[in-house]
């Protein structure tokens, strides 16, 4: 894959960011690829480096802080780049930590994830975050596991459907039931999650509850996410592991519906909608995005002999043919009994090179491929 420099995904950038903060008015100003900024730019970038004498006086004279530094390319191959800094004014730190009763909740979907689910909950319990699993019927001991917890975190659990497992596995009453969930629970934020994926805030360090209430101090109601996909070179994963912890390898993936991935959301005066876009989009009048995307790490396959299981025993004969027939369900349309659920670490990133090579392509998606940057949907509200 040719290695290109990234000056036009900072123009791309710089339009998109734009794009998401136009609803903020005349001063929302957006400058790419320049120092020349002034007391209303609301984020700046540029490819030339700032040292801290120069990053001072920017401060100073514009109120602008150094936000981000990386690099950007639009090949997963890491070589010496093009330096990216992003400036911008929201301090999610300044704001503080979120108000003991800002109530953030998760609503996870799961069908036999027993090996992560536990982890899961223990790791939103600590960002701050409760929990409503919604269990399809599972058969491995999910639903047993989950309801343990219910009596030490705040987590809840539901069966779906009520009355009982179906034939198919069908995706849209199941978001129908997200999106009533969510309307119902009186929270002031909700995250629309996978019991497979982990979440992160746009800022090292930063939980989601202490960054969703930042980003509602400053006027915006939608997040954003870039999905990453971690793969097993190996089959060390067991039950007991930390996801985290036990997977480094990680790719983008060139799937349109990967690059719209508005899961989180504060419930508004009229429920939320999400199954137009097969789960991906909240759809809500007045929304706001705000312009950096959280990251969603997402771990489908954990080993060969989970990809068997998950996939050729568990979802390609769960389908629901009308819902196939819309195109959705399509993900694992490959594989059958011969195939590798492992990965070559050569065709990888590592995760800790994210920002290093890959910071604007995590913080908006621009410059990923395949991304379908000119006439995306809107995601301006």
């Amino acid at each position: 894959m040719t290695v290109e420099r990234s000056s036009t995904y900072v123009a791309e950038f710089a339009s998109r960011t734009q794009k998401l903060l136009d609803s903020h008015g005349p001063d929302a100003v957006v400058a790419g690829a320049s120092v020349d900024f002034s007391s209303s730019t609301q984020i700046g970038v540029t490819t030339t480096p700032l040292g801290w004498l120069a990053r001072r006086r920017l401060r100073s004279r514009t109120g602008l802080q150094l936000r981000f530094s990386g690099s950007s390319l639009v090949t997963q191959e890491p070589r010496p780049a093009q330096p990216i800094q992003i400036f911008d004014r929201w301090d999610p730190k300044a704001v503080g930590p979120k108000p003991p009763l800002y109530d953030v909740l998760a609503i996870i979907t799961t069908y036999n994830e027993l090996d992560v689910i536990g982890g899961l909950i223990n790791y939103l319990h600590e960002q701050g975050v409760r929990c409503h699993v919604i269990d399809n019927w599972s058969t491995d001991g999910t639903f047993e596991l989950v309801s343990q917890l219910t009596t030490t975190l705040p987590v809840t659990i539901e069966r779906f459907p009520k009355e009982g497992p179906s034939e198919y596995f069908e995706w849209e009453p199941l978001l129908e039931r997200i999106e009533e969930v969510a309307h119902s629970s009186d929270a002031d934020w909700v995250i629309h999650h996978d019991a497979d994926e982990i979440r992160q805030s746009s800022w090292a360090g930063v939980r989601l509850s202490d960054a969703l209430w930042a980003i509602d101090t400053w006027g915006f109601n939608c997040v954003d996410h870039t999905v990453i996909e971690f793969r097993p070179i190996d089959n060390r994963w067991e039950l007991s592991d930390n996801v985290l912890a036990a997977f480094e390898f990680c790719e983008f993936l060139p799937n349109g519906d990967r690059f719209l991935q508005l899961k989180a959301w504060k419930p508004q005066s009229q429920k939320v909608r999400i199954t137009a876009h097969g789960g991906h989009a909240a759809e809500f009048e007045g929304r706001r995005v705000f312009p950096y995307k959280f990251i969603t790490r997402h771990y489908s396959i954990r080993s060969q002999i989970h990809g068997q299981r998950k996939v050729l025993k568990e979802r390609q004969g769960r389908w629901s043919p009308t819902e196939r027939a819309k195109g959705w369900h399509i993900q694992y349309d490959a594989y059958d009994e011969q195939s590798s659920f492992l990965w070559d670490e050569r065709d990888l990133f590592r995760f800790e090179l994210l920002d290093e090579f890959f910071l604007i392509q995590r913080l908006s998606g621009v410059g990923l491929p395949g991304n379908p940057f000119v006439g995306e949907p809107s995601t301006g509200g």
